[in-house]
Protein backbone atom coordinates (compact mmCIF):
# COMPACT_ATOMS: atom_id res chain seq x y z
CA UNK A 1 0.00 0.00 0.00
CA UNK A 2 2.68 2.39 0.83
CA UNK A 3 4.46 2.02 -2.38
CA UNK A 4 1.25 2.41 -4.41
CA UNK A 5 0.34 5.43 -2.31
CA UNK A 6 3.66 6.97 -2.94
CA UNK A 7 3.15 6.23 -6.85
CA UNK A 8 0.32 8.33 -6.67
CA UNK A 9 1.78 10.71 -4.96
CA UNK A 10 5.05 11.34 -7.58
CA UNK A 11 2.42 11.10 -10.44
CA UNK A 12 0.62 14.30 -8.93
CA UNK A 13 3.36 15.91 -8.76
CA UNK A 14 4.19 15.40 -11.89
CA UNK A 15 1.04 16.37 -13.04
CA UNK A 16 1.44 19.64 -10.86
CA UNK A 17 4.90 19.96 -12.60
CA UNK A 18 3.96 19.62 -15.82
CA UNK A 19 0.54 22.63 -15.29
CA UNK A 20 3.48 24.58 -14.21
CA UNK A 21 4.91 24.86 -17.64
CA UNK A 22 1.02 24.72 -19.62
CA UNK A 23 0.09 27.96 -21.12
CA UNK A 24 -3.29 28.88 -21.30
CA UNK A 25 -5.37 31.88 -23.23
CA UNK A 26 -7.01 34.04 -20.93
CA UNK A 27 -9.04 35.58 -23.25
CA UNK A 28 -6.66 37.86 -24.94
CA UNK A 29 -5.70 35.70 -27.74
CA UNK A 30 -2.03 35.17 -26.32
CA UNK A 31 -1.25 32.22 -23.88
CA UNK A 32 -0.22 32.87 -21.28
CA UNK A 33 2.72 30.78 -18.93
CA UNK A 34 1.43 29.98 -14.88
CA UNK A 35 4.58 32.61 -14.17
CA UNK A 36 3.20 35.26 -16.15
CA UNK A 37 -0.56 34.61 -15.30
CA UNK A 38 -0.31 34.24 -11.37
CA UNK A 39 1.95 37.74 -11.89
CA UNK A 40 -1.12 39.39 -13.14
CA UNK A 41 -3.24 38.20 -10.63
CA UNK A 42 -1.17 39.08 -8.00
CA UNK A 43 -1.06 43.04 -9.10
CA UNK A 44 -5.07 42.64 -10.40
CA UNK A 45 -4.97 41.77 -5.96
CA UNK A 46 -3.10 44.98 -5.11
CA UNK A 47 0.64 43.77 -5.06
CA UNK A 48 1.37 46.59 -6.83
CA UNK A 49 5.36 46.47 -6.63
CA UNK A 50 8.09 43.98 -7.36
CA UNK A 51 8.71 43.84 -3.26
CA UNK A 52 4.89 42.92 -2.89
CA UNK A 53 5.22 39.70 -5.40
CA UNK A 54 8.61 38.86 -4.34
CA UNK A 55 7.61 38.08 -0.80
CA UNK A 56 3.76 37.06 -2.28
CA UNK A 57 5.38 34.37 -4.10
CA UNK A 58 8.71 33.53 -2.18
CA UNK A 59 11.09 34.04 -5.15
CA UNK A 60 13.43 36.88 -6.03
CA UNK A 61 12.94 40.30 -7.03
CA UNK A 62 15.13 39.59 -10.39
CA UNK A 63 12.70 36.20 -10.74
CA UNK A 64 9.66 38.81 -10.84
CA UNK A 65 11.44 41.89 -12.36
CA UNK A 66 12.04 39.69 -15.78
CA UNK A 67 8.37 38.41 -15.56
CA UNK A 68 7.52 42.01 -15.17
CA UNK A 69 9.08 42.81 -18.05
CA UNK A 70 8.07 39.95 -20.12
CA UNK A 71 4.41 41.48 -19.15
CA UNK A 72 5.12 45.31 -19.62
CA UNK A 73 6.46 44.41 -23.19
CA UNK A 74 3.24 42.20 -24.28
CA UNK A 75 1.04 44.95 -22.92
CA UNK A 76 -0.46 43.32 -20.04
CA UNK A 77 0.78 45.87 -17.42
CA UNK A 78 1.91 49.50 -16.50
CA UNK A 79 4.87 50.79 -15.07
CA UNK A 80 4.44 54.33 -12.77
CA UNK A 81 7.14 55.65 -10.82
CA UNK A 82 5.71 56.29 -7.39
CA UNK A 83 5.84 59.88 -6.40
CA UNK A 84 6.22 59.56 -2.70
CA UNK A 85 9.26 57.20 -2.95
CA UNK A 86 11.21 57.85 -6.04
CA UNK A 87 12.98 54.56 -6.26
CA UNK A 88 9.59 52.28 -6.40
CA UNK A 89 8.20 51.47 -9.44
CA UNK A 90 4.03 51.16 -9.07
CA UNK A 91 2.28 48.09 -10.97
CA UNK A 92 -1.41 48.53 -12.55
CA UNK A 93 -3.27 46.34 -15.30
CA UNK A 94 -4.17 47.59 -18.47
CA UNK A 95 -7.16 46.78 -20.26
CA UNK A 96 -5.66 43.26 -21.31
CA UNK A 97 -3.99 42.84 -18.17
CA UNK A 98 -7.56 43.24 -16.59
CA UNK A 99 -9.01 40.74 -19.11
CA UNK A 100 -6.37 37.70 -18.49
CA UNK A 101 -7.05 38.70 -14.82
CA UNK A 102 -11.14 38.23 -14.53
CA UNK A 103 -10.60 34.74 -16.91
CA UNK A 104 -7.83 33.88 -14.41
CA UNK A 105 -10.15 34.17 -11.82
CA UNK A 106 -13.05 32.26 -13.38
CA UNK A 107 -10.54 29.57 -13.92
CA UNK A 108 -10.15 29.06 -10.44
CA UNK A 109 -13.59 29.08 -9.77
CA UNK A 110 -14.10 26.40 -11.35
CA UNK A 111 -11.71 24.59 -10.45
CA UNK A 112 -12.26 25.60 -7.03
CA UNK A 113 -15.67 24.06 -6.80
CA UNK A 114 -14.91 20.91 -8.83
CA UNK A 115 -11.62 20.30 -6.11
CA UNK A 116 -14.41 21.44 -3.16
CA UNK A 117 -17.17 19.18 -4.50
CA UNK A 118 -14.41 16.17 -4.23
CA UNK A 119 -12.98 17.18 -0.64
CA UNK A 120 -16.46 17.56 0.94
CA UNK A 121 -17.22 14.25 0.59
CA UNK A 122 -14.71 12.91 2.88
CA UNK A 123 -14.93 13.66 6.93
CA UNK A 124 -13.44 16.27 8.54
CA UNK A 125 -11.68 13.66 10.45
CA UNK A 126 -10.34 11.98 7.05
CA UNK A 127 -9.47 15.26 5.63
CA UNK A 128 -7.22 16.21 8.69
CA UNK A 129 -5.31 12.62 9.05
CA UNK A 130 -4.48 13.68 4.98
CA UNK A 131 -3.74 17.00 5.99
CA UNK A 132 -1.14 15.68 8.71
CA UNK A 133 0.28 13.44 6.24
CA UNK A 134 0.75 15.56 3.38
CA UNK A 135 2.56 18.08 5.81
CA UNK A 136 4.38 15.19 7.72
CA UNK A 137 5.21 14.40 3.43
CA UNK A 138 6.54 17.61 2.60
CA UNK A 139 9.03 17.78 5.87
CA UNK A 140 10.69 14.53 4.59
CA UNK A 141 10.69 16.17 0.86
CA UNK A 142 12.50 18.98 2.59
CA UNK A 143 15.18 16.81 4.21
CA UNK A 144 16.39 15.50 0.81
CA UNK A 145 16.50 19.31 -0.56
CA UNK A 146 18.32 20.13 1.89
CA UNK A 147 20.60 16.92 1.42
CA UNK A 148 20.75 17.31 -1.97
CA UNK A 149 21.81 21.77 -1.74
CA UNK A 150 24.68 20.25 0.57
CA UNK A 151 26.17 17.89 -2.07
Amino acid sequence: MTVSLMNEFIKISYKLTELEKTPFDFGTDELLYPSEIHTIDAIGDQCNTVTDISLKFGITKGAVSQVIAKLYKKGYITKERNVAYSKEILLSLTERGLVAYKSHKKLHKSMDIGMAKLINGYSDEYLQHFKNMLRELGEEVDKFIKLGNKN
